[in-house]
């Protein structure tokens, strides 16, 4: 909905937390007992929209129609409301325009480049949706849009901005239908109950690729691992340590040379992703960790990676070496009650892979994943 004053932007009168025509309140006990919204744009006469923001707090419609009833006191015939919120705001009186803060994040980013207090405004939205996440303040919607990764040599990364970034990429994943028909990913599961790690170089989180009814349980059932790294965004498919019995016994019915044929599925499955997107590495990766306490850093015990290009002859780049591939698979199939686990996806390096700083990074981490069905498959 667009509205458009009655006079030019110039006669304009912009008021912030205070009636218009009055001064400023004293204290915010003032505020909160009059009621009053958190911003007015009007003209001299009788058009005025009146402004109400929330960030966690659910708005109320009485609310809304207090503030209207005020505006309709003070003289003013021509009334919108507009309301700011970071979820959908439900039952709104009518003459209400409802505008997410993830909207406002959008257009900013859109005009950092060439405006800037568009670019300052958006690097606040930023830093408070950061802080809100680590004070677990924020638990519903967001201030912000995934607007890709901007890591680099000149932007190095942070825990709090990489925390922030991985919530909203797996909520734009989350809604990806390739990733619930082609691999079921199931989006009803929330993924970790607490990220934590706040001095360490990665943060990650996963989606559910199990439909049972203890799914949370992730260390039972394969998942779309995502990674948020000082150097890379890993994109994997992880079977845990604690797979469920009937997952682990066809890895070891179908023997060295069945699992390397997964793995060269694989491999062509990524090599148009490769091709066009050069920064882009097929990944094995296998580990064997323990927990001091359930929420301490883990202690790794061994761990194995590899380009998965190395297991097939195929003239390299990089040269073939199958004793990888097969210490990786033998170490899982008969890991004797190890806590290791194998993952099978991609790497992709922030510094080989521009593409990460935009939007469509979700489609190479989702691409990635559709790359990886052959190994999803082997638990179905």
């Amino acid at each position: 909905m667009k509205l458009t004053p009655p006079v030019s932007a110039a006669r304009l009168s912009i008021f912030e937390q205070r009636f218009p025509g009055e001064e400023e309140p004293r204290d915010e006990e003032e505020l909160e007992r009059r009621g009053i919204p958190d911003g007015w744009i009007c003209d001299e006469d009788d058009w005025c929209v009146f402004i109400e923001t929330k960030v966690m707090a659910a708005v109320r419609r009485t609310q809304i129609e207090r503030h209207r009833r005020t505006a309709e006191r003070r003289g003013f015939r021509s009334i919108t409301a507009l309301v700011i919120t970071a979820v959908d705001a439900q039952a709104l009186p009518p003459g209400t325009v409802h505008v997410r803060w993830s909207t406002i994040y959008t257009w900013l980013h859109k005009r950092a480049a060439t405006s800037a207090w568009a670019a300052r405004t958006a690097d606040y939205l930023e830093i408070a949706e950061a802080r809100l996440i680590e004070r677990r303040q924020f638990v519903e919607g967001t201030l912000t849009t995934f607007a890709g990764f901007p890591f680099s040599h000149d932007h190095p990364f942070t825990y709090l901005e990489g925390k922030r970034l991985l919530g909203l990429a797996l909520e734009a994943l989350r809604a990806r239908s390739d990733l619930r028909k082609k691999l079921r990913m199931n989006p009803k599961v929330e993924g970790r109950g607490a990220i934590t790690g706040r001095q360490g170089d990665l943060v990650w989180d996963y989606l559910s690729l199990s439909n049972a009814a203890d799914a949370k349980n992730f260390t039972k059932y394969p998942h779309l691992t995502l990674g948020v790294t000082s150097s890379q965004i890993e994109a994997m498919v992880t079977f845990p340590h604690r797979i469920n019995t009937a997952t682990r016994q066809r890895v070891r019915a179908m023997g060295e040379e069945g699992f390397r044929e997964v793995v060269q599925a694989v491999v062509r499955e990524f090599a148009p992703l490769v091709r066009k997107h050069k920064g882009i590495a097929p990944w094995f990766r296998g580990v064997q960790r323990r927990y001091p306490t359930q929420r301490s850093t883990p202690i790794l015990d061994a761990r194995i990676d590899f380009d998965l290009r190395t297991a097939i002859p195929a003239g390299g780049p990089p040269k073939t070496q199958p004793v990888w591939l097969s210490a990786a698979y033998s170490a899982f199939a008969n890991k004797a009650g190890s806590n290791y686990q194998i993952q099978i996806g991609a790497l992709l390096r922030y510094d080989r892979c521009p593409e990460l700083q935009e939007p469509g990074a979700i489609d190479l981490i989702a691409r990635s994943w559709l790359a990886c069905k052959p190994f999803v498959e082997i638990a179905e």
